[in-house]
């Protein structure tokens, strides 16, 4: 999925390359929800995905807890403040993914704002994070997005941190428990070194 296909999986893949190059990798681009029914249905072994995902067929490896940022164009009242308060965010014309692609990024987003008793104001809705961004540029409105896309991000638009911890997105790495082949544990343990595995 988009937030793990600029740095975790093409480093991931990049080293397990290095030391199995026999082995053959297929990467497929899938939304969080399609890689949940496709891990089921046995059609992938490994999906990165938005977490949290807790089901008792699966194990989970935490690989990425990044905060979310205001991205707004240059011009905008918001980017002249060093921090954003989710209170800032309260009445702003949010541009975000489609529910067709971003379903599971949405639904963690309205988590978020509810938990800070807010709801978002979506204006407008786009496939791609291109075109997230260039909406964003063109001064439609403002989006939220995690810190490791904010180098795509553009001229045109600015940056700020939400000055709140529970604005963040955590990146899962997900296999099935009955999945034993050597080849897959093996990109698990690549991919998860330094963390730790949730069963």
């Amino acid at each position: 999925m988009s937030f793990a296909a600029t740095t975790l999986m093409p480093s991931a893949v990049s080293r397990y390359r290095r030391l199995h190059p026999h082995v053959a990798l297929n990467l497929r681009y899938m939304r969080t929800q399609g890689q949940k029914l496709a891990l089921a249905h046995d059609e992938i072994d490994i999906g990165y995905m938005i977490g949290p995902f807790d089901h008792p067929d699966f194990q989970v490896l935490v690989v990425s807890v990044e905060p979310l940022y205001l991205v707004a164009p240059r011009d905008h009242e918001l980017t002249r403040a060093s921090k954003i308060r989710p209170a800032d965010l309260a009445g702003q014309d949010l541009i975000l993914g489609d529910m067709g692609e971003w379903e599971a990024y949405r639904w963690r987003l309205s988590d978020i704002f509810a938990a800070e008793g807010l709801s978002m104001k979506v204006c407008l809705e786009a496939s791609n994070p291109m075109a997230l961004l260039g909406l964003v540029a063109a001064g439609l409105g403002v989006t939220i997005y995690p810190k490791s896309l904010i180098g795509f991000a553009g001229h045109n638009i600015d940056l700020r941190p939400i000055d709140d911890q529970r604005f963040c997105l955590e990146t899962v790495l997900a296999w099935k428990r009955t999945n034993r082949s050597k080849t897959v544990r093996a990109f698990i343990e690549l991919a998860g070194q330094r963390h730790s595995s949730i069963d």
